[in-house]
């Protein structure tokens, strides 16, 4: 079987392909750690040590379990290579529920946070709860339009994500006691 799709064949470049692996990696959750780790005061920057440190970690060692097995599949190839098919089956069979369960966090937390600009948002349950499933079908048909156009949401909105954290980040240490 060849593996030459042509000149049709669209491909991510490099920024699309970043903001691919950014835009996983920096979760809702990254914009509720600042206000979650206020009330400690200064020794907060301990936990956010921890957090990059961990996140680093995780990156390690994906990229050297990349570079050792070969194949197309992430952790479930990883596992079902290390501990055979049944570990591999159940690994991709929990990472797919969790994408499932990923995406409604994710839609919800968005619903949260456009309630500070649309506060009928949080006042209806039925408006907030639409409003979560039709974001999670915009970007499931963003998805089926292709690669590239998907390739481009993920990065505006991985840059609509970073630019804020990067600017926060930077002016706190003017306030920093």
């Amino acid at each position: 079987m060849s593996t030459d799709r042509g000149p049709g064949h669209k491909k991510l470049g490099i920024w699309m392909s970043t903001s691919l692996v950014a835009g996983n990696m920096v979760g809702s959750g990254i914009f509720l750690l600042p206000a979650t780790l206020a009330i400690y005061g200064g020794i907060s920057l301990f936990g956010w040590f921890f957090s990059a440190m961990g996140a680093i970690f995780l990156a390690l060692v994906f990229s050297r379990l990349s570079r050792r097995v070969s194949g197309v599949g992430g952790p479930y190839i990883y596992t079902r290579t290390a501990f055979g098919d049944l570990p591999g089956f159940l690994v991709a069979w929990g990472y797919w529920i969790s994408i499932w369960c990923g995406n409604a966090a994710i839609a919800t937390a968005g619903v949260g946070y456009l309630g500070v600009f649309i506060p009928s948002l949080t006042e209806n349950p039925m408006l907030s709860g639409l409003t979560a499933i039709g974001l999670i079908w915009v970007f499931s048909w963003i998805n089926t339009r292709g690669i590239r156009e998907a390739g481009m949401v993920q990065l505006i909105t991985t840059l609509l994500k970073i630019i804020p954290l990067v600017l926060i980040g930077s002016l706190g240490f003017l306030f920093f006691k």
